[in-house]
């Protein structure tokens, strides 16, 4: 996939493009419908699958860092990519970033029902549909994307995963949610337990309810069943919240390693059991539930690894 900031317009490959636009925050359901229109387009009228979209832009905080991104959209078969940070073109007018479409030749705009563009948000799927002729491109908007009665979204996403809810926060991705980073060096509570953990120090801040999880590990392509506790170790009086993993059936030296965690479903809150002995044996029950999950295959879908 080809990546240019927007600032190189003498290097974008010009013409003949799809072009989907969107933030593309978590590359959700409803962000791999715009894709799947793109694509047929694409191969219809012979044309470049192509995606605007922003590095950064005003949020609590992201899904997924930004290199995560490019390897989702990468992975879907976009051609190329181009890019902005939401502060050097949030003062554009409407017509101002239509014109810059118009001269990197883009044939066919997707976006969602609700897109908003343009300084103060006034552009819109309609104005869209007026000026489509003036600019030469042709439009397709994608209604929304539900499951059960909830329209996927990015806010409600991370809604979900503040409260802990991951199995609904999956639903909604279409994929298991993951958190990427570095093994870095903890207090090493959990090996005096007889519980080692993997203490991450996460490539994207990112807001999820504290608990004890099941999931999976990806470590040099390989997958391994894992009991991930996120909080602050209440039993210990802990205040600094961590993210960390036990993983089973595993026994390397992964310090200052990238692993890749994958949340499933959360097995519990956190808890103050008052006693380490107690909190050894809720942890064995824990790790009961974890080892009867089913690891995935070894192509995910839109992985960002």
């Amino acid at each position: 996939m080809e990546v240019y900031h927007y600032k190189e317009i003498e290097n974008i490959k010009k013409g003949n493009l799809a072009l989907g636009i969107g933030k593309f925050d978590g590359f959700h359901l409803g962000h791999q419908k715009i894709v799947e229109r793109i694509k047929e387009i694409s191969r219809d009228k012979k044309l470049i699958p192509s995606i605007f979209t922003f590095r950064r832009f005003p949020a609590q905080f992201y899904l997924y860092g930004w290199e995560e991104k490019l390897n989702f959209i990468e992975n879907a078969e976009i051609e190329v990519c181009i890019w902005s940070d939401f502060e050097e073109i949030s003062s554009w007018s409407a017509e101002r970033f239509l014109d810059f479409l118009q001269k990197i030749g883009v044939k066919e705009i997707v976006v969602g029902f609700n897109f908003h563009f343009g300084k103060d948000r006034k552009g819109n799927t309609e104005y869209l549909k007026k000026v489509q002729k003036k600019y030469g491109f042709s439009l397709s908007i994608i209604p929304p994307v539900r499951i059960g009665n909830e329209i996927v979204n990015s806010s409600r996403i991370k809604n979900l995963l503040e409260k802990g809810e991951i199995e609904n926060v999956n639903r909604l991705l279409g994929r298991d949610f993951s958190i990427k980073g570095k093994v870095i060096e903890g207090n090493s509570r959990g090996k005096k337990l007889g519980f080692p953990t993997a203490n991450i120090l996460p490539s994207n801040k990112v807001e999820i309810g504290n608990g004890v999880y099941a999931g999976y590990v990806r470590y040099e392509g390989k997958f391994y069943k894992g009991a991930i506790n996120i909080g602050i170790c209440p039993t210990f009086s802990g205040k600094e919240k961590r993210i960390e993993v036990h993983i089973l059936d595993f026994d390397k030296d992964i310090y200052g390693q990238i692993i890749e965690i994958y949340l499933l479903k959360k097995i519990r809150d956190e808890m103050d059991f008052g006693s380490e002995d107690k909190l050894k044996e809720r942890i064995k029950e824990d790790l009961k539930i974890v080892s009867k999950i089913k690891l995935p295959d070894s192509n995910l879908l839109f992985s960002p690894a």
